[in-house]
């Protein structure tokens, strides 16, 4: 950190970090990279997580973001199980307190639990499947 007042760490480094120390081997990506089919088999599943809104809770400490993350895999079981894993990951380490050099996830409250959805993407792959959820997540600085 800086140093510089009212700075807040960078969320979706926090978040991402987190999701890959929960994830060891799953591909942890805040876009859904252009090689994504290839990853997916080759990873057993991909996860992409980014932030979508949020705001500052408190100006000195505590940003709350809320984030996206979405679950890829080559069936809807292993979709589902993924999705799960990845939001007991972020829960387990925020209650942890999981920091980087960012910063530490605060807080952690769902908006939307995982659900399966689609897209013209993911309908033209049948063997294919995404799971979503929504997540408020806090982080305060280092």
């Amino acid at each position: 950190m800086s140093g510089e007042p009212y700075l807040m760490p960078d969320s979706e480094r926090i978040v991402l970090d987190a999701l890959r120390a929960a994830l060891p081997g799953i591909r942890c990506a805040v876009y859904l990279p252009t090689d994504w089919q290839p990853a997916l088999r080759a990873a057993g599943g991909l996860v992409i997580a980014r932030r979508v809104g949020g705001v500052m809770k408190d100006k000195r400490y505590v940003d709350e973001g809320m984030f996206t993350v979405q679950t890829y895999a080559t069936t809807r079981a292993d979709a589902s199980l993924l999705a799960r894993r990845a939001r007991a990951g972020l829960v387990r380490l925020t209650f942890e307190q999981f920091g980087n050099a960012e910063g530490y996830l605060s807080h952690f409250r769902e908006a939307t639990g995982p659900f399966m959805t689609t897209d013209p993407m993911t309908e033209a792959q049948p063997d294919f499947y995404r799971f979503s959820a929504n997540y408020m997540i806090a982080t305060r600085p280092r």
